[in-house]
């Protein structure tokens, strides 16, 4: 039985909220104990480590940090870049840390006329032939995926995996179907696993008459507000381990929750509301909730304004009232707040 994890879009140093960095970065180290503790062969990483290519480098030493903890007990870690942390014009973070041996980037290739050859590396302890195509900014990736050389791919012998981070137009969920994405006919046929990175859902398939997965494991946290939304409404968060066992020739993938926090969310409409009622339904909402202390407490505002705009609310009074309860972190979402003056604009704009 050999065993392995799979760990996607960390998005460290993501969150300028300090304590939700920390949060985030914590996830990250839940994620590697646990590695450590079930004995993986190795860990899988599929893009968007670092949430910018170059972040700030305290981030950088603990993050590190964390990953050698995985090294010292003999795990070998294999990354791909993301469309976040992937840069074709200077050098990333995810370079250095490659050149200085923390892991190992399975994305060699060589263009022969117009077609690619992915490369191959071959685990030492498991002898799982891995590979892989990072993900590039803006879809660029889709691109070469329409030259991969697949029969060098499917003809390899030996047990596969292959490491992606794009979306997969037959598997993406339609809210999060925004930007490029690649057909399911393009991914090589005969690997064992397909690690996929990117979206920020928890995604499982079984692929090619069910003898392969198709696996999304999501954010270990999340990088955005519509993430921590997500989790707060049933969205469970982590990433997964994956048992072959090679006697039976059978694949098995179990999710890892990584939960570091509650998170509460609502919902307010104040749909044509002035901006005493709008204060009025946000201060009662606030002075009802019970039980904040080390929660994340999030709520969305929104409606269009009867009169007003989203500068005559005083947002900040809840939040400090919010942190009085002793919530960890409070933010009030009024993006979707609308002042009348902004509609008039926009229906202007699409008249012309």
């Amino acid at each position: 039985m050999y065993k392995f994890a799979h760990i996607t879009d960390c998005h460290l140093g993501a969150w300028r909220n300090p304590k939700l960095k920390e949060i985030n970065l914590k996830a990250f180290q839940k994620a590697i104990s646990i590695c450590v503790e079930e004995k993986v062969d190795f860990i899988a990483i599929t893009g968007d480590f670092f949430d910018v290519n170059v972040p700030e480098l305290d981030h950088v030493k603990r993050a590190v940090d964390i990953m050698i903890q995985a090294r010292r007990h003999g795990i070998e870690i294999y990354m791909i870049y993301g469309s976040h942390d992937f840069t074709a014009s200077t050098v990333s973070i995810i370079d250095i840390l490659h050149s200085a041996g923390l892991f190992i980037k399975p994305i060699e290739f060589e263009q022969i006329k117009d077609k690619i050859k992915l490369k191959f590396i071959q685990d030492k302890k498991t002898a799982f032939k891995i590979t892989g195509l990072s993900g590039r900014k803006t879809g660029l990736d889709s691109e070469y995926y329409d030259l991969l050389d697949i029969e060098a791919l499917e003809s390899e012998e030996d047990l596969k995996i292959f490491l992606f981070h794009a979306p997969i137009s037959e598997l993406t969920p339609v809210d999060l179907a925004h930007g490029e994405s690649i057909p399911l006919s393009l991914l090589p046929k005969g690997f064992i696993y397909y690690g996929g990175g990117h979206l920020h859902r928890r995604i499982e398939h079984k692929h090619d008459d069910g003898k392969s997965m198709i696996v999304y494991p999501g954010p270990l946290f999340g990088s955005t507000f519509t993430d921590l939304e997500d989790t707060a409404q049933g969205e469970r968060r982590g990433f997964y381990i994956i048992s072959y066992d090679n006697d039976n020739e059978t694949i098995r993938a179990d999710f890892i929750e990584t939960k570091i926090v509650d998170i509460i969310f609502n919902t307010i409409n104040v749909n044509q509301n002035t901006v005493k009622q709008i204060e009025d339904k946000i201060s009662s909402m606030v002075e009802q909730m019970e039980d904040l202390t080390d929660k994340i407490v999030l709520i969305k505002v929104k409606g269009t304004m009867v009169s007003g705009k989203r500068s005559d609310i005083n947002f900040s009074r809840f939040e400090e009232t919010l942190s009085a309860k002793r919530a960890l972190v409070s933010f009030i979402n009024r993006n979707n707040l609308v002042s009348p003056e902004t509609t008039q604009v926009k229906v202007f704009g699409t008249s012309i």
